[in-house]
């Protein structure tokens, strides 16, 4: 999805939709980015963040 909402025409087309993809995106790379820390895939399933965020990230991704 980075190429269509990053650049190019869509994102000039849907400038709303395009930030909101931003936004996901970014928090998306800090969970992994904490993942990655974390190398261990029970902590990193527990984490309270990762429960938070991924729901409201596949609802954003959803209305994008």
């Amino acid at each position: 999805m980075e190429a269509v909402y990053i650049g190019g025409d869509i994102a000039k087309q849907m400038p709303v939709e395009a930030k909101k993809f931003s936004g996901i995106d970014k928090t998306w790379l800090k969970i992994m980015e904490k993942a990655s820390e974390t190398q261990k895939v029970l902590a990193c399933v527990q984490n309270e963040m990762l429960k938070s965020f991924l729901p409201e990230l596949d609802t954003g991704l959803e209305e994008c």
